[in-house]
């Protein structure tokens, strides 16, 4: 008997890399375009495309996979540069990896999991000038980016393969933006959150893309792995559907800013509006509704505004760039 192993697609991402830790003691095998860190190396790594159908028949032939945490992609602002890269990464690819997933549970006859990372970028508001925090099943009909459009399709094609095959789990949450003290994310809408927090520790003017009044829900890494841990432990029978939103706290752009001066009252940043990344914050929510994740699997965030910063952001960031705390 193979041993049983789960798969990471996407693992050099933020993500990506923090589950390979978690996972450390457990069979891993992942793939991504990059080669991976020598500090992440203790797996079996495929440089690859989720495209190639060639290197998908290989590690279907060569594994039993229970396990499968699809997170490669083309976000939301390179989505919207390229938007035929975008649709065939986002759905073609994650048709394949769901194909991928029929092959194994037909063969082994054995349940497989299929965790999906959509966004909040599903949501499309527009038109809605609403404060009220938006639920799973709001705004979700017409997103407004190519990003946003495959997520909800694939979301729709993972629920209707739940529904239909046996032994196929598909779960999924909607996240927020994310922060991560550990690495610097390329290609999303929300990464000017991270690029003022790390601009100000570094001591790098900055120039910011949204206008300060922007406001987006996020949430920092650690919460992120916490959740898709929680969520992939609950028995089946617990989980009402199969989508969720999580979420943490919901700061303005000005407030990242004043809290970073906080650590760095020298912070010098400006703002050089791109409208077409402001139009895109502009029709996702300013809050996002989790409750159905509280009630169903016990979410909680363990980070909010106040002590994502002082107990996690800032001490690691001293860390990563050698920086000696003022006394």
């Amino acid at each position: 008997m193979q041993n049983k192993v789960k798969l990471i697609t996407g693992a050099c991402g933020e993500i990506g890399q923090a589950l390979i830790k978690k996972f450390s003691k457990e069979h891993v095998i992942t793939i991504d375009l990059n080669k991976i860190s020598s500090s992440y190396s203790n797996h079996r790594h495929f440089v690859g495309s989720i495209l190639d159908n060639d290197l998908l028949d290989e590690i279907n032939n060569q594994y039993q996979i229970d396990e499968i945490y699809h997170l490669a992609a083309v976000l939301s602002t390179k989505a919207e540069q390229n938007p035929q890269l975008a649709h065939d990464v986002n759905v073609n690819g994650t048709n394949n990896l769901y194909t991928l997933s029929l092959y194994q549970i037909k063969k082994y006859n054995q349940p497989l999991m299929f965790f999906f990372p959509s966004s909040i970028a599903i949501y499309n508001l527009i038109d809605n000038n609403t404060l009220d925090k938006v639920h799973e099943n709001q705004y979700c009909h017409n997103p407004y980016t190519v990003y946003g459009q495959s997520k909800l399709l694939c979301e729709k094609n993972g629920i209707n393969y739940a529904k239909s095959i046996n032994n196929f789990d598909f779960r999924c949450i909607r996240f927020p933006g994310i922060i991560s003290s550990e690495t610097m994310p390329s290609g999303g809408t929300s990464d000017y959150a991270s690029e003022i927090i790390h601009a100000a520790i570094n001591n790098n003017e900055y120039s910011c893309f949204v206008k300060d009044e922007t406001k987006l829900p996020f949430i920092v890494m650690p919460d992120a792995i916490l959740a898709i841990i929680k969520l992939i432990n609950v028995r089946k029978n617990q989980l009402n559907q199969h989508i969720y939103n999580i979420t943490s706290f919901s700061p303005t752009a000005q407030d990242l800013i004043n809290k970073m001066k906080e650590y760095n009252s020298n912070f010098n940043i400006n703002f050089s509006i791109d409208n077409d990344r402001q139009n895109i914050v502009d029709s996702w929510p300013n809050d996002i509704d989790d409750l159905l994740a509280r009630n169903d699997w016990g979410w909680e965030a363990l980070y909010n505004f106040n002590n994502a910063f002082s107990n996690y952001l800032i001490p690691n960031l001293y860390k990563k760039y050698n920086i000696k705390r003022n006394v």
